[in-house]
């Protein structure tokens, strides 16, 4: 079966350029985020690259880039083909000029086009890969991230199209906003997890003068400093007029632990997306804290159960959630207080603390995502489901009710779960690449 293709084929090394070139002329030609995938077909003498946008996960290939990579007698052909939907298409260059090009679809024409200019068919181009690319909406092997500048190693699997590499907020529960108004109680309390380079962000406190720290932070935009960015200003002032790096300074003021903030937010590589914080620790974290926990209804209880917003609310309610290592934690009770601190290294235990953004220890939630997905949510649903019905009804129930009843029940709780699945995933993918490229976590907290 004729296999789809979306990539740019060019020579291997020698004859073509080496990997390191190849991403640094990507960098230059793309914008400040993107997915990058570059595959050695050694046996067919040619690497393959494949560049999607940072945002969308969908292809992200312009002239300019295939002008880069065949400069100075070099070769760079795009080639899209997408059998279902019958388009094809192919744009060959040369030492920085097009030299062929086709239109249409694909078929015998197409076929002895790329036979031409690459010397193999599309059938040993696709076959000679690793057969880990299944399409867009999620990274093969090979697969890395290009975020302002940094290139950061992706895991396979990992989904391209969150919008993982700016800061966001959906919204839910909210009015659509970054900056969401309203009082600092747990109900209108927002948070989000994002992954930063602290040891950069460190070394550039305590050694680089302030006027220079007010240069990076006068140029990082709203995407990245999200909820922070009304305090942007004022500490890029404050900043400018520093003649030695903050970090140096014998007393601390809030703006310092402000300006630390915008630094790590403005060199975060991942974003988990916002919400509030009552859903991400007593739904989130809750549901993947409570792990393969055997239902135990009483009957009295069950009518009461499905009362409940939803069967996430009904499964929280009954199974036993254990405390996290050293007890409830003082932010989030499913996040220890041996797993969250502040972000600032002045700040001292038990003292109050005046920052908005906290450092946390990703360890437990990293395996704690790792052990959840889509399927072993329906799994648990499917053993918690049966118990409620049968504490309803008695273990004597016909099959059809019973599954006639759950389909009623998930399809009420359907945007709560699809909800907790986003940001499950959205919590993996900043825990997954944090521990990959040693970056730190951090939660920011706003409201």
């Amino acid at each position: 079966m004729a296999q789809d293709l979306t990539a740019i084929l060019m020579p291997a090394p020698p004859r073509g350029l080496i990997p390191d070139n190849v991403v640094n002329l990507v960098a230059q030609n793309v914008p400040p985020t993107a997915w990058i995938r570059l595959s050695p077909l050694e046996k067919l003498d040619i690497q393959q690259l494949e560049v999607l946008d940072g945002q969308t996960g969908l292809p992200a290939v312009s002239p300019s880039i295939l002008v880069a990579l065949s400069q100075n007698g070099g070769k760079a052909m795009f080639v899209h083909v997408n059998h279902q939907g019958k388009q094809a298409l192919l744009h060959a260059f040369e030492d920085g000029i097009e030299v062929a090009s086709y239109t249409g679809e694909p078929g015998e024409a197409f076929e002895a086009e790329v036979q031409r200019l690459v010397g193999h068919s599309l059938d040993e181009v696709v076959a000679e890969d690793d057969g880990t690319r299944i399409g867009f909406g999620q990274a093969a092997t090979r697969t890395a991230a290009l975020v302002r500048g940094r290139l950061l190693m992706v895991p396979p699997g990992t989904p391209t199209g969150l919008g993982s590499f700016v800061f966001h907020d959906r919204g839910f529960d909210s009015p659509s906003s970054l900056i969401i108004p309203g009082d600092a109680d747990a109900d209108t309390t927002r948070a989000a997890f994002f992954a930063f380079d602290g040891n950069l962000i460190h070394q550039a406190f305590g050694q680089v003068p302030g006027g220079q720290l007010a240069q990076v932070l006068g140029g990082a935009p709203q995407e990245v400093l999200g909820p922070l960015i009304e305090l942007r200003d004022p500490t890029v002032k404050a900043l400018s007029s520093l003649q030695v790096p903050p970090g140096q300074s014998k007393d601390h003021p809030a703006w310092h632990t402000h300006a630390f903030e915008l630094l790590a937010l403005s060199h975060a590589g991942v974003f988990a997306g916002g919400d509030t914080l009552k859903f991400l620790d007593s739904k989130l974290l809750a549901i993947l804290s409570i792990g393969d926990a055997t239902p135990i209804i009483d009957a009295d209880d069950a009518e009461e159960l499905e009362e409940l917003p939803s069967v996430l609310d009904a499964m929280i309610e009954v199974l036993p959630c254990p405390k996290p290592p050293g007890g409830y934690g003082p932010l989030f009770e499913n996040i220890g207080p041996d797993e969250i601190g502040a972000l600032v290294p002045w700040a001292k235990p038990g003292q109050p603390y005046d920052g908005a953004v906290f450092l946390l220890k990703p360890d437990r939630l990293l395996e704690l995502t790792r052990s959840f997905d889509a399927n072993r949510l329906g799994q648990r649903l499917e053993k918690f489901c049966r118990a409620l019905y049968s504490a309803k009804m008695g273990d004597d129930f016909a099959e059809d009710d019973y599954l006639k009843w759950r389909g009623e029940w998930e399809q009420k709780s359907q945007k709560d779960i699809e909800r907790l699945l986003l940001a499950w995933a959205e919590l993996r993918v900043t825990c997954e690449l944090a521990a990959q490229n040693r970056l730190n976590v951090g939660l920011a907290v706003y409201g």
